[in-house]
């Protein structure tokens, strides 16, 4: 954007950023819309023509959870964005040779598919998601629901839920012994004169994982370990809370649960 003749904006129509590709559908003749994640414009989308063909210039650069560097245009802001040239800064190899790191990895797209605004710009959780898959992609397979559950209470903070944990959301009174309930009418932590009938208890375990999790980077996901039941216990308080917040949960959860029962 710049300042023309007279002191009228005058848009730029060529843009370069980075961008995480979410997915895409196809349209015409062997051409694809293609949604992202960039750092510069938050989630747009850009059309790829020729991208389906068997010698486009794009290749496979454009795949769901691609890291690129992006040369869009377009003719003014109302217009979408058409995708000139592309480069591969990260691609997530072992992610699409691996059922269970493509289901998390579609864990990982799609709350900010399904849950963040168009255009709203968010660089901290634009570095969140490529930084979560980049890990994933070099993590062991079992390690794949622990970093999912880091980047679900990360993504839920960026978001604006992030509560003390030593306190009661309801009544603000300082949990006794660390003791603490979830359900998605209230969210988390709970007391217990605040719980409900619906209220999961909160084991020694997930309270520490939380708490762990809101200081520590992606990257420490592999050094996560729990219990079988901390883990289970972990995912059902994660979904209050995306019930809490959003009303609703990412269907690739569906999945994830029969590739993780």
């Amino acid at each position: 954007m710049r300042v023309g003749v007279g002191g009228k904006t005058v848009h730029s129509r060529f843009v370069k950023t980075d961008a995480i590709v979410l997915n895409s559908t196809q349209f015409g003749e062997g051409h694809k819309i293609v949604k992202l994640f960039t750092d510069s414009r938050g989630k747009i989308e850009a059309s790829a023509f020729g991208a389906r063909k068997t010698k486009s210039r794009f290749g496979s650069k454009l795949e769901p959870f691609t890291i690129i560097n992006l040369l869009l245009y377009r003719k003014n802001e109302e217009s979408i964005f058409t995708i000139r040239d592309a480069d591969v800064r990260y691609q997530c190899v072992s992610i699409r040779s691996d059922f269970s790191k493509y289901i998390i990895a579609s864990s990982l797209i799609e709350p900010v598919i399904k849950f963040v605004e168009r255009s709203q710009t968010d660089l901290k959780l634009y570095h969140l998601l490529s930084d979560s898959l980049k890990v994933l992609d070099r993590l062991v397979p079992e390690k794949g629901e622990y970093l999912l559950s880091m980047y679900d209470t990360k993504f839920l903070s960026i978001q604006g839920y992030s509560p003390d944990i030593n306190t009661c959301i309801k009544c603000g009174s300082v949990l006794v012994d660390r003791k603490s309930y979830s359900d998605y009418n209230n969210g988390f932590p709970l007391c217990n004169i605040c719980k409900t009938n619906s209220s999961t208890f909160v084991n020694e375990g997930a309270y520490r994982f939380f708490k762990w999790a809101k200081v520590h980077t992606i990257e420490n996901a592999k050094k996560v370990k729990m219990k079988d039941s901390t883990l289970v216990n972990v995912r059902e308080i994660i979904e209050h809370l995306y019930l809490f917040t959003f009303h609703s949960t990412p269907k690739s959860w569906k999945q994830l649960k029969e590739c993780f029962p």
